[in-house]
C-alpha cells in the first residue's frame, strides 16, 4: 500500500499526541479503575479542572448526555455525584469548573482551572504556553495559535508567510514562542522577545532583513524569557519546530500541528469562514 506524505504526518502527529501530551487520549490521564471502565463501556469522561490536590471530571454517557461530575485523587480514588467548595466554603470549585468547561467547548481559548498542577497533560501544556515568553502578532480580539519556532528556521517562516493573509485579514492572531539554543536562534528569539513592533520586525526578518532581529536587538529581559521557553520545550520534548498548539474556535478542542502543515488551509479553515 502506498501512503502519502500527508498521512505519515498524520501517523506522526497522532503518535506525538498519544506518547507526549495526551492530548488526543482521556485515557491517559484517568487513574480511576471505575472511569476507565466507563469509558471502555462507551461513556465519556471529559477534565474539567483541578483543586486542592482533586482532578474533576464530567461524565456522559454514550449519547453524549451528561450524568454527574466526579473527582478522583493521585492514586485513583473516586468521589462521585458531589460539589467540591473552597476550605472556606465560600468558593463553590465544581460550578466554576463546569463553566469553564462549557465555554472551552463553546471555542472559547480559556485554560481548565487548576491546569498547572493537574494530570491533565494536555491542559498543563496549553497553560504553560500561555505563561511563557510570545510575541502577538496581529488583532488582539481574533482566535489565537502558539508557535513554538526558531527564528531561522525555514519551515518556521514558511509557516508565517502561510498564515500571514489571516493575521493581516484580521483573522487569526499568531502567538510566536521563539525558542534555541544556537547563538543564531538565541539571539533572534531575544531579539523578536524583545521587539516594541514584533509584527514588523519579524515580517521584515522573514523577507530578509537579518539585522532586524540582530543580536544589537536584544534586551536581557528578552534572553531570559527565549531561554525559559527552550527550557519549556525540552521539558516537553516537544517536536519541531515550528510546533503549533491551539484550542479549536467550533468546539474549543486542543490541537496540535507538529511541522509545516502540507496545506495550510487546512489549519486555517478552522479560523477563516
Amino acid at each position: 500500500m502506498k501512503v502519502n506524505g500527508t498521512l505519515l504526518k498524520f501517523l506522526a502527529v497522532a503518535a506525538f499526541l498519544l506518547a507526549a501530551t495526551g492530548l488526543a487520549c482521556a485515557q491517559e490521564t484517568l487513574r480511576s479503575p471505575a472511569l476507565k471502565q466507563f469509558e471502555a463501556a462507551g461513556g465519556t469522561v471529559d477534565f474539567i479542572g483541578s483543586a486542592h490536590g482533586l482532578d474533576g471530571w464530567v461524565v456522559k454517557d454514550d449519547k453524549g448526555n451528561v450524568k454527574t461530575t466526579v473527582y478522583t485523587t493521585q492514586d485513583g480514588a473516586m468521589v462521585a455525584a458531589g460539589m467540591l467548595f473552597s476550605s472556606d466554603g465560600a468558593t463553590n470549585e465544581t460550578t466554576q469548573q463546569l463553566q469553564a468547561y462549557h465555554q472551552r467547548i463553546s471555542g472559547a481559548q480559556t485554560v481548565a482551572p487548576g491546569a498547572d498542577a493537574s494530570s491533565s497533560k494536555s491542559e498543563k501544556l496549553y497553560a504553560q504556553a500561555e505563561k511563557a515568553g510570545w510575541v502577538a502578532l496581529g488583532n488582539s480580539s481574533a482566535p489565537y495559535i502558539y508557535v513554538f519556532m526558531n527564528t531561522s528556521c525555514d519551515h518556521c517562516q514558511n509557516l508565517w508567510k502561510d498564515l500571514y493573509g489571516a493575521v493581516e485579514g484580521g483573522k487569526l492572531q499568531v502567538r510566536l514562542i521563539p525558542y534555541g539554543k544556537t547563538d543564531l536562534n538565541r539571539d533572534g528569539g531575544a531579539a523578536l522577545l524583545s521587539s516594541d513592533n514584533p509584527l514588523k520586525s519579524w515580517t521584515d526578518y522573514v523577507s530578509g532583513d537579518t539585522t532586524a532581529l540582530g543580536k544589537d536587538k536584544a534586551k536581557d529581559e528578552g534572553y531570559h524569557k527565549v531561554d525559559a521557553n527552550t527550557a519549556l520545550v525540552a521539558d516537553w520534548k516537544l517536536p519541531g519546530p515550528p510546533f503549533t498548539l491551539y484550542r479549536r474556535p467550533a468546539d474549543g478542542v486542543l490541537t496540535a500541528v507538529v511541522g509545516r502543515p502540507e496545506n495550510a488551509m487546512l489549519l486555517l479553515a478552522e479560523f477563516v469562514k
